[in-house]
């Protein structure tokens, strides 16, 4: 096929704003005030959204009044075209690549706003370096499509309701007028449930319209609508032919909107089927039959199949999901109430409903009033859960409700809001109007009693009043929130799988999904291969391992090795002569405390630490205040032991939990600027070596040290032939709901070898991903200054590696950051480097196997080996990205790093990039294995979590999370907190500095791997 565009008939900029067959703020295709695009009813202002007459288990429709539009018949609203967004609004409008890039994998070229404003990096070729082997891919490849023109239309109905819902279109699609049109008109037809349609027939005069009643055969109380009646037109907007992406693959065309639009069918052609037989949660797809493992009380797990159209492949994997549990809204609010606190494990609904009761508060005027309980607030989770409602003497019909809210009201005073004392209007059989309780309402009208009538009662979308023992939580509802650390144990037990047991699942879920006979792939022409695809791959030699004293070793392809008898590539900077350990309460004994510290400095010394007094231990109770009174007890008691600042300081505490950890890590970091290093006490009582040398890299690196590197094959720098700063960065999103600032992290590496990096945090505004000018300001100028400082010269090359950045954002990266950047080393007077910027993300589905008895290529669990590279069949056609291996998993199923190169002006090559990449994976300083990551992205992934112990809140506003504390909380008389800063912006980090700290303690404080 050439490289014309076969649908040249259509305008470029039409088929593009109509691709995605939807309006572009979720407004109307038609502008506000035209007949056909008005409200047509309002709701009825009855008492607490219940309409009188009605029932609970049926709660009422609004009343409606028809407009002049639905009146008359006519459909003039059609002759209208769309402004493809909403004026009324000041928002920028969304494109369609932004709505399909939410369903499909789209390149980042996709979303530029013109594909010549910016060329991402080009493949500059293939690596020759490695080995050439053959692994198989989770991707299933097309066999065979249709060159045939497949024909994509505009589905619109009018009278258009204020917002249509999907359900409302899938109905209107699959009613009987439709569907006999539909036949008349022939072919294959796919809808995507919206206002999209593909067919594999042409319209003969390319559109059809037809009237639809769906309240023809239903009785009043099932009515749609006023009439129910909608005019439906089916225009044809485009023509697409999957030859024509096949031949943007091969690279032969470039990006343009006739790409976007096969990708966009060929998603909806792959879905369609699967989403018909199994409960699809977006890319996912769960068989009705799985089993399900219990994560809590109150939700649980279910295995499913993900499955997405990758161009002309279909991309399998396994899909883990959490759900909650099928049962009643109140069993289930009971049973996360147990779960929240160990004193109310045990409580039952009795005891659960005197907690529900409101406590006093005191609002803004001073005045005491009731206030949500801590075991209300927890039903806040239930907010937009979907119920249906099941009990004796209701019809059969299974309608779904959506809880807008469990309702409170001050009026209720100190009883709170409940069966017996909440009320709506009723019309009685005699046509009067009565007042009555949700109570009284099912004794009348049901003739049973609730049995909990002081649980709350659930308000819906709808206006309706249900009470929860009676909602029975829909099944396959996602639970969207953060697991706490039980639940993601339990998830990761439930989700890891061995690579065979993982190949196989996928190999079950390709027949489940049944795309072999899936019916609207076959009307469309389009043949998926049954077997993996196969590609052609490489695998990169393991480097060597250098330690001190130029002793090497090679790990070969185990990808791991061992520490006894090494010592340190480089030990501490400056010999340790103040440091202690303390025991937090009664952790452990102070005896155990001291054995490990003799058994600690004497490890550490053999590795090569520079000691110079032994490590001094101290015991500081509970009853001298919060963890930053322990933390100013240890250091002043330490201090006046030495008559010296201390140099490091260990903690030892009860057990894991993240609260402590940030209390100790946010004094240690910002009040002492004094590196720290927590152990759990059962550790320190086992005091085993592996242990121990595991704390030793760590403390060493946190001193200014080096663990090891990777062994130059001759003399100088095996990747740098002139001096290069490598940057790692990093932003992290507090959980969903959470109203907790994004964390920005930046580290960089401060030697030629790039074994040592200094890190910096700092917030970056909320939900932001691209890092804010002030932020990238305030974080890399102290680091670059430091760097010049060291090596007395500015660098040449700088690698910049971005985690976590998706397509769409590409653009930002460079035209925001790294212009940033630059205009950082022009204000430090630095020269002006080369600069190659690199995104790594794990946040994908590929997978590699090694073929069925290929030893060579995997490990005895049949993971890939370290070292696998794959550059072709699953990358961009044009760009230059890759795929790599760079680890043995611990457990379950390795997942490579995809790297994608989109700015380079240094032109460095593929064999030397994925070299360097891949070898300093192998120095990463807390670990004797390869990691799977590169280390600059790794450790800006450490450095934004650390960043939360840094915010400027209150011990009180964290919540605590992972059990039991070994010590309260809630007090702070000691935290470091400022009521400065404007409300509207979240406050920057405390800073690591402080007044009383010597000048030089802060600068190696920050300079230094403080945050590993």
């Amino acid at each position: 096929m050439s490289g014309s565009n076969p649908n040249s008939g259509y305008p470029r900029d039409q088929r593009l704003e109509r691709v995605s067959g939807m309006n572009l703020d979720g407004a109307s295709d038609r502008p506000r005030g035209s007949a056909a695009g008005s409200q047509r009813g309002s709701v009825s202002g009855s008492h607490a959204g219940s309409r009188p007459g009605s029932q609970a288990g049926s709660p009422p429709r609004p009343s409606t009044h028809g407009s002049a539009a639905s009146a008359s018949g006519k459909s003039s609203g059609f002759k209208v075209e769309p402004l493809g967004y909403d004026p009324a609004r000041d928002k920028k409008p969304l494109r369609p690549v932004d709505i399909i890039g939410k369903r499909v994998d789209l390149p980042a070229d996709a979303y530029l706003e013109h594909p010549g404003k910016s060329r991402f990096t080009r493949r500059p070729g293939f690596n020759t370096q490695g080995k050439s082997i053959q692994i198989q891919l989770n991707a299933y490849p097309v066999d065979d499509f249709s060159n045939s023109n497949i024909y994509q239309y505009d589905v619109a109905i009018s009278p258009e309701p204020t917002k249509v819902s999907r359900g409302l279109m899938k109905k209107i699609w699959n009613s009987k007028p439709v569907h006999d049109r539909l036949l008349e008109a022939g072919g294959r037809w796919l809808h995507d449930g919206n206002k999209l349609a593909w067919s594999s027939a042409e319209l003969s005069r390319h559109e059809f319209r037809v009237t639809v009643d769906l309240d023809a055969d239903q009785p009043s109380s099932r009515r749609v609508g006023s009439t129910g009646v909608y005019h439906v037109r089916v225009k044809q907007s485009a023509k697409i032919n999957l030859a024509y992406l096949h031949q943007y693959l091969q690279g032969n065309i470039g990006w343009d909107s006739h790409v976007l639009e096969c990708m966009n069918f060929i998603d909806h052609c792959m879905r369609q089927g699967p989403s018909e037989r199994m409960v699809p949660i977006r890319r996912n797809f769960y068989p009705r039959s799985s089993k399900a493992m219990a994560l809590s009380p109150f939700i649980e797990a279910y295995k499913g199949f993900y499955s997405a159209g990758m161009k002309l492949m279909v991309n399998i994997d396994t899909a883990n999901t959490t759900f909650w549990q099928n049962r009643t809204v109140a069993e289930i609010a009971l049973r996360m109430f147990n779960a929240q606190k160990p004193e109310w494990s045990n409580l039952d609904f009795v005891e659960f409903c005197e907690r529900l009761l409101p406590i006093p508060i005191q609002d803004n005027q001073k005045r005491t009033i009731p206030g949500q309980s801590e075991a209300f607030s927890l039903l806040r989770k239930l907010h937009k859960l979907k119920f249906v409602v099941k009990h004796r003497g209701k019809d059969n019909r299974e309608k779904m409700y959506t809880i807008k809210r469990i309702i409170f009201d001050e009026k209720y005073g100190r009883d709170g809001g409940h069966s017996q004392n909440i009320t709506f209007q009723k019309r009685m059989p005699d046509g009067s109007i009565k007042e009555t309780s949700v109570w009284k309402h099912y004794e009348e009208t049901y003739k049973f009693r609730l049995r909990y009538p002081k649980l709350p009662i659930i308000e819906t979308t709808r206006g309706a009043l249900f009470p929860m023992e009676l909602c029975n939580v829909a099944e396959f509802q996602r639970y969207p929130f953060k697991l706490d650390p039980a639940q993601t144990a339990n998830m990761i037990k439930f989700a890891v799988t061995r690579p065979r047991e993982r190949k196989d699942d996928i190999t079950k879920g390709f027949q489940l999904l049944n795309y072999a006979n899936d019916e609207y792939l076959a009307g469309f022409g389009i043949k998926v291969s049954p077997n993996m695809q196969v590609t052609n791959a490489r695998l990169l030699k393991n480097p060597e391992i250098t330690f001190a004293a130029n002793q090497k070793l090679n790990p070969g392809v185990s990808g791991r090795w061992d520490l006894r008898g090494k010592r340190f590539l480089e030990p501490n900077q400056k010999q340790v002569t103040s440091w202690g350990l303390v025991v937090c309460g009664r952790a452990c004994t102070k005896q155990e405390a001291e054995a490990f510290a003799t058994k600690f400095t004497q490890t550490y010394r053999n590795h090569g630490g520079n000691i110079g007094v032994p490590l001094h231990v101290i015991e500081v109770p509970y009853s001298i205040g919060d963890y930053g009174e322990i933390c100013k007890e240890a250091w002043n008691v330490i201090g006046a032991h030495y008559k010296n600042f201390p140099q490091m300081i260990f903690f030892v505490v009860p057990n894991k939990n993240s609260l402590v950890y940030e209390r100790i890590k946010k004094s240690m970091d910002c009040r002492f600027c004094c590196p720290s290093q927590v152990m759990q006490a059962g550790h320190v009582k086992k005091a085993n070596a592996q242990y121990m040398s595991n704390v030793a890299m760590k403390v060493n690196a946190k001193l200014g040290g080096a663990t090891c590197k990777v062994a130059s094959p001759g003399p100088g720098n095996p990747f740098f032939q002139e001096p290069t700063m490598m940057i790692g960065v990093d932003v992290s999103h507090a959980s969903p709901g959470s109203d907790s600032p994004s964390m920005a992290s930046l580290t960089v590496s401060m030697d030629k070898n790039a074994t040592r990096y200094a890190g910096a945090c700092e917030v970056n505004g909320k939900r932001n991903e691209i890092l804010e000018s002030t932020t990238t300001h305030g974080m890399f100028p102290p680091l670059l200054r430091f760097w010049m400082n060291i090596h007395k010269t500015s660098p040449k090359h700088v690698y910049y590696l971005r985690d976590g950045v998706d397509e769409g954002q590409f653009q930002a990266v460079i035209e925001t950051e790294v212009n940033e950047i630059r205009r950082i080393f022009r204000e430090c007077n630095a020269s002006n480097p080369k600069i190659t910027v690199i995104i790594a993300t794990k946040r994908h589905h590929i997978r590699f196997f090694p073929k069925p008895g290929d030893h060579a290529t995997g490990d005895k669990n049949a993971n890939p080996l370290p070292g696998t590279l794959v550059e072709r069949d699953v990358t961009h056609p044009h760009h230059f990205d890759f795929y790599m291996c760079s680890h043995v998993a611990i457990q379950g199923t390795a997942r490579p790093v995809h790297y994608q190169v989109i700015y380079d002006d240094a032109n460095v090559s593929p064999d030397r990039l994925q070299q360097m990449i891949y070898q300093q994976c192998y120095q990463y300083v807390r670990s004797t294995t390869p990691v799977s990551l590169h280390p600059a992205v790794y450790y800006a992934h450490i450095v934004s979590q650390r960043a939360r112990s840094h915010e400027n809140i209150h011990a009180s506003q964290k919540e605590a999370i992972g059990g039991k504390a070994g010590h309260p909380t809630a007090k702070h008389s000691s935290e470091i907190y400022s009521d400065d800063g404007d409300l509207s912006e979240p406050p920057p980090l405390v800073p690591m500095k402080n007044t009383g700290i010597p000048t030089e303690r802060v600068a190696f404080m920050n300079t230094t791997m403080w945050y590993i």
